[in-house]
Parts: C-alpha cells; structure tokens; sequence
C-alpha cells in the first residue's frame, strides 16, 4: 500500500519509472527493512510494572526519531529501483551490501538517539532513575567510540547508495536516460556523498578527541551542518535543474 501510494506520487515528476512493478530483489529488500523496524520494538522489554510502563513510554521519542531516519533511507532505496529498475549482479551486490549495513546501523541508531533524547527528557521531567540508568549506559569518555562505530554505519549507507547511482549512470545508454534524467541522477549521486561526508567528518573528530568526554560533544555537534549543507546543495541545484529545462525547451523551439 506505501509503496503503491509513493509509486504514484513519484510518477507526476519529471523521471520516466522503469521500475514500477516491484521484482524479488525490491520485495526482499523491503522484508529487511521492515526486519529492522521490528529489531527496533523487540530490543525493548515489555513492561512489568509501572515504573517500567513510564520508561517505555520515554523511549517513544528515540524509537520515532529512529523510525524517521529508516523510513527515509528506504524511501531513497525505492525512489532508485522506481527510476532505474535496475536488477542484475552488480545490483545484486550492492544492494546486499547496503541492506546489511541497514541493519547493522539499527542498534547503535538506537542506542545513540535513546542516550540523546533522553538525556534531556529525563533533566526536564526530573526523573533521577532515568537519568542514572542513562549515564550507566555509557562513560562520557566513552562516547567517541560510540560516534564511531554510529558514524562509520550510516557513512557506508549513503556511499553505498551513491555508488547504486554512479552505475545507474553508467548505464545511461541501455536505459535511455533523457538529457534531465542524467542531470536528476549525477544530482543524486552528489546528495548521497554530501550525506556520507558528515558522518564520516564525525568519525574523524571521534578518533582525534578518543577517550575525551569532548568527543561526543564535537562528533554530535558535526550533524548539525547537514542542514546548512544540504541546503545549500538544494538550492544549487534547483537552480540548474532550471537552467536545463528552459535551455531545452530554447533548443526543441529553435529545432
């Protein structure tokens, strides 16, 4: 039902779907992801007692950021079999690779946003029973190599994507890619290393500040120019995405 509500969303844009019709590889590939999700829900005991109650229903904020970044990532992963339909070894491998790191990335996702949230949650709320089982999670000292290991999963997430998108563009011939399509995928391809380089950007301040309570801080501090970054990327490309279109239609008037 998602798939086919997004399916046709993704339709009214400019990029002829190759892929509508979803093959093996793209049905596997959304089990995994829907495997991560339920990782998510079974590594949190269910409650036996109120206090208990209270501390899961803290963790509905992390389990929802969580859910946020998985469903996005996914929705990249459709957005490229939508366009390219792509499916022989090379895929194949890829993907593989990509839908492995997904899974690895989920428990330290976890882990990472419930110590982030929480944190202040549990200052707001003046629950000092969270708060203290929160700092025997981790050692401030500790929370570089968390960056880390955090950072080097969701690094080799965006790579492997960008390199999904490089041999879609080298196939640009066997599929027919229009002038604009070839410009929507090169803009993907540069979205994807701009997503990787910010985490990777974190794991090198981790590993310079290792065993230092100002790791984290510094590491943590990193993903905040995403939002600048990719901004900036947007409106540079929107710009040119403009320039082509109208250059195009000049040269089918001129033809």
């Amino acid at each position: 039902m998602i798939r086919q509500v997004l399916t046709e969303k993704i339709t009214e844009t400019d990029f002829r779907l190759r892929g509508k019709e979803p093959g093996r590889l793209e049905n596997f590939s959304d089990a995994i992801f829907a495997l991560a999700i339920t990782l998510l829900l079974i590594s949190t005991s269910p409650p036996t007692n109120f206090e208990q109650v209270k501390r899961f229903a803290y963790e509905l904020l992390p389990f929802l950021v969580c859910i946020t970044l998985i469903m996005l990532i996914w929705y990249e992963h459709l957005q490229f079999y939508l366009r390219y339909g792509l499916r022989n070894s090379r895929i194949l491998v890829l993907n593989t690779l990509f839908l492995a790191i997904v899974l690895f990335y989920v428990y330290p996702l976890k882990f990472l946003t419930k110590i982030i949230i929480l944190f202040p949650v549990g200052y707001l709320v003046g629950d000092q029973t969270l708060l203290n089982d929160l700092k025997n999670m981790i050692r401030a000292q500790d929370m570089g190599q968390l960056m880390i290991i955090y950072g080097i999963g969701a690094t080799f997430v965006f790579l492997v994507l960008m390199q999904m998108y490089r041999y879609a563009l080298s196939k640009a011939d066997e599929l027919g890619l229009s002038e604009l399509e070839k410009f929507d995928t090169q803009t993907s391809i540069r979205t994807n290393l701009l997503m990787a380089v910010v985490p990777l950007a974190s794991v090198v301040l981790s590993v310079i500040f290792i065993n230092s309570w100002l790791a984290g801080p510094l590491a943590g501090f990193v993903y905040f120019l995403y939002t600048p970054i990719m901004f900036a990327h947007g409106n540079r490309s929107d710009k040119k995405r403009k320039t082509l279109i109208e250059s195009m239609k000049q040269r089918e008037q001129e033809g």
